[in-house]
């Protein structure tokens, strides 16, 4: 609901969460069509509204290739991949922010991600944050996976959903997500991913939060490129394919390029690290919304 408000004002160049008045006569005029918008929304789409938690709010390293890469073995994709924590070798934090999605400021987020290697597993923490102050979602992770053999990886994170809206209040559910990456040869990766595999809802009308289902597979080309591709099935909705490609023409500089279907988009990213400190950029397209850019830092020991 947030994104059709934002998207009926941006095609009026009005902010529409600003409810002003005036006895102009071109602001009546305006005024009317921005009611009347709004109950159209209200009437045909809002009955049929489902709670937000997309899991957009990514790293700029994984929304770089279209989120292609998510069985890569890089903790960087937790958010879609909980076993890829397992692949972590010492302590790691990672920031990242996307002001202004689809050139809409009121969609704008962010985050962080944790980990911590242990004697048996890998612990990590995540926290998104999407929205404005009429709406925003924000969510907390807490993940675990361990490495079997250096063949199979396996994790499963718990992920604390809380909506807010501005003079409605808020509430929270609870999801569950697993996942499991299989090393098949030196150079390729198949894994899985089930999210909110309980079927979390929130709200009073008990909206289902979104569950996925991901599989995909990570081939190294070469020992300066790999190629990726991932298929994404919300339930709601119908299969979706991400594909990309990661090149390193230098040691300190990784470039990232991807697309997906339905919706179509491109995407492509940089890279550029100094000793234990790598600076991320990404960029998306969308034909109808824009562009969608993020960027983002990490630290590694």
């Amino acid at each position: 609901m947030a994104i059709l408000l934002a998207l009926l004002g941006k095609s009026h160049y009005r902010n529409i969460t600003t409810f002003a008045f005036s006895f102009n006569p071109f602001e009546i005029i305006y005024a009317a069509i921005r009611w009347g918008g709004l109950l159209v929304l209200i009437l045909f789409c809002f009955s049929t509204s489902r709670a937000g938690f997309e899991r957009t709010p990514q790293p700029p390293a994984v929304f770089g290739d279209g989120m292609s890469s998510v069985f890569s073995g890089d903790i960087c994709q937790v958010f879609l991949n909980p076993s890829a924590a397992a692949s972590l070798r010492s302590l790691y934090a990672s920031f990242f922010y996307s002001p202004s999605p689809f050139d809409l400021p009121q969609l704008s987020n962010g985050g962080m991600i944790a980990g911590f290697p242990l004697d048996s597993f890998t612990a990590a923490v995540a926290l998104t944050r999407l929205g404005f102050s009429l709406y925003r979602e924000t969510t907390i992770s807490v993940a675990a996976a361990s490495s079997f053999g250096g063949l199979v990886s396996a994790g499963c994170s718990i992920n604390c959903d809380h909506l807010a809206i501005a003079r409605y209040g808020s509430a929270y559910t609870v999801g569950i997500d697993a996942a499991a990456t299989v090393l098949l040869s030196d150079d390729i990766r198949w894994g899985f991913s089930f999210l909110n595999i309980n079927r979390p809802a929130i709200g009073g009308e008990k909206d289902q939060v979104p569950q996925l289902f991901l599989t995909g597979v990570n081939c190294d080309v070469l020992s300066t490129a790999s190629v990726s591709l991932t298929i994404i099935k919300d339930v709601r909705y119908p299969v979706s394919v991400r594909t990309g490609a990661r090149f390193e023409p230098l040691e300190c500089i990784v470039l990232r390029a991807g697309l997906s279907s339905d919706p179509s988009r491109y995407y492509a990213g940089v890279s550029i690290r100094y000793s234990s400190i790598s600076v991320d950029y990404s960029v998306a397209t969308h034909a109808e919304l824009g562009l969608t850019h993020t960027i983002g830092i990490s630290f590694s020991q």
